[in-house]
């Protein structure tokens, strides 16, 4: 079914079903469409549930890496690269959800943290050499947020840290630390360290930290793009990469990461108001690279996205299916409304090749 008639039929139904109804700006006119691979076993909650997604790459064995992703009424959810569900932790509402990987010589092969607004915490989660996850119960981040929203974290080089914002507008940067004394047989324990707050004026959600850079992408919900240095230490200065204007970006701007490459890479939004995905250049200017929309598959195997919450996209070659990297985008309409949401799996090769990019 082409994209546009999808789109209306898909607010007949939510229409139908007593859904709350919103007005779906048009893709912007350039945009490509671009048809999902795969997707995810459907999340464990019913209705507005999936939100956010993480990829994390198995060192030894690429296509034996996972895709993470949270259920915002229940916890988090764990995937191969088939979409099969491998486990699920009921760590409560976990909304956004990111990781870095830890030095080889580490027990640990990466941390993760999550929003929770369960308890107005960061969760933190350790992840093992075969990607399960560890849910790290006694190292909770107390945010004194009203309500922990979007989340993202940042390798300085001297060490993790999570960034966490609220919907008032808080962001907060915390350092985080592996508490000494204890065995290696011992469970992780991380302590927390308040590093920087600074505030915008409107709701946040989607950040991404680009380590290398040391810059800090976030987005606010109804405005746009910005920039900020990603440094505690550094004053919170504020770059614009692109205001809403209801073409390229539709508000909500939603979920954001990070394509690295060597010439550099890309930013690539989620612009929830129409449905779409901007690629913008990850280095200043910040120039805009193009659009594209996720369609059903001609086939009807796999249905496409709409109202994209989060999404994340990696550069490691994952196989035949990902040769150049990987994209995860939550789909807010899982076949139509109503049906339980999951996550759709994308080729980086076919976005690259469609809108002719590096």
């Amino acid at each position: 079914m082409p994209t546009l008639a999808r789109s209306v039929l898909l607010l007949l139904c939510a229409a139908l079903c007593g859904c709350e109804l919103e007005v779906v700006a048009p893709p912007p006119p350039n945009a490509v469409s671009i048809f999902p691979l795969l997707e995810t076993y459907p999340v464990a909650s019913g209705g507005d549930a999936a939100d956010d997604p993480a990829i994390w790459i198995n060192p030894q064995d690429p296509m034996q890496s996972r895709e993470i992703g949270t259920d915002k009424q229940a916890g988090i959810e764990v995937y191969n690269l088939a979409g099969a569900r491998l486990q699920f932790i009921p760590a409560g509402r976990t909304n956004n959800v990111d990781l870095r990987h830890l030095p080889t010589d580490h027990r640990f092969s990466a941390l993760a943290a999550a929003s929770n607004r369960s308890n107005n915490t960061v969760s933190l989660f350790a992840i093992d050499s075969q990607g399960q996850m560890t849910w790290l119960r006694d190292s909770e981040i107390d945010t004194g947020l009203a309500e922990p929203y979007g989340l993202c974290m940042y390798d300085s080089g001297d060490g993790l840290q999570v960034i966490v914002n609220g919907t008032d507008g808080s962001f907060q940067q915390w350092g985080l630390r592996e508490a000494s004394g204890g065995q290696s047989s011992d469970p992780l324990q991380i302590q927390a360290e308040l590093l920087r707050e600074f505030s915008v004026s409107n709701q946040p959600e989607g950040c991404v930290a680009d380590d290398e850079y040391r810059r800090l992408f976030y987005g606010v919900e109804e405005e746009g793009i910005y920039a900020v240095p990603a440094d505690p230490d550094e004053p919170a200065i504020h770059d614009t990469v692109m205001e809403i204007e209801g073409t390229i970006l539709a508000a909500d701007v939603e979920g954001m990461s990070l394509y690295k490459s060597a010439a550099g890479g890309y930013l690539l939004v989620s612009s929830q108001g129409n449905f779409s995905y901007s690629l913008f250049d990850r280095l200043p200017p910040f120039s805009y690279r193009g659009s594209f929309v996720v369609a059903d598959r001609p086939d009807g195997s796999v249905d496409g996205a709409q109202e994209t919450d989060g999404l994340a996209v990696s550069s490691t070659s994952l196989g035949s299916n990902f040769p150049r990297g990987l994209i995860v985008v939550q789909d807010g309409f899982n076949t139509l409304p109503g049906d339980p949401q999951n996550f759709k799996f994308i080729s980086w090769s076919e976005v690259a090749r469609s809108l002719q990019l590096e």
